[in-house]
């Protein structure tokens, strides 16, 4: 039964493990004074032990939940510069066909155009999130041997990283 309580204790909420940490902290290292008004000093006699077992425990596992915190949001920092490196060396290293069709879909006012559906090329494209469908619903047109032509869009970010990059201007022709 005492086991069950203990992990029921570490799964306390942060801010529930800061009051205990800040309470119990102020029991162990207060002064004398100060405890005596609270007319605390028997309880902190009697009970110090375990008051300076719960302060390490809520302590170590607030230290440990913000150096968590800390890490994530460092890994996502990283991530996101990776991210944008990579897509900026895809987007330089992109064939002539990708870039063509890229430059056409910036040209049109709603960077949206009608392309085929099954073409490698699209469905690259879309797996890597530079264009999108434009909708779930739409209307298909058919062309002569049955291929399917959908309505989609170019990424925000891939108009952003080439208006924000000389060598992707260059490329693509941005003016």
């Amino acid at each position: 039964m005492k086991i069950k309580d203990f992990l029921e204790f570490l799964k306390l909420p942060p801010n529930i493990l800061t009051a205990i940490s800040l309470v119990s902290g102020v029991i162990l290292f207060a002064s004398n004074d100060f405890i005596n008004k609270l007319y605390m000093a028997n309880f902190r006699d009697n009970f110090g032990f375990i008051i300076a077992i719960i302060f390490l425990i809520s302590t170590a596992i607030l230290i440990v939940l913000l150096f968590t915190i800390v890490l994530k949001k460092v890994k996502t920092i990283i991530d996101i510069k990776r991210m944008k490196k990579a897509r900026i060396n895809y987007l330089l290293n992109a064939d002539n066909y990708k870039v063509k069709l890229i430059k056409s879909f910036i040209k049109e006012e709603t960077h949206t155009l009608q392309i085929q559906q099954n073409d490698g090329l699209t469905v690259e494209l879309s797996h890597l999130g530079i264009i999108s469908m434009a909708g779930s619903t739409q209307p298909v047109d058919f062309g002569y041997n049955n291929e399917m032509y959908l309505r989609y869009f170019l990424q925000p970010w891939v108009i952003n990283l080439i208006n924000n990059n000389e060598e992707l201007k260059r490329k693509y022709k941005i003016k």
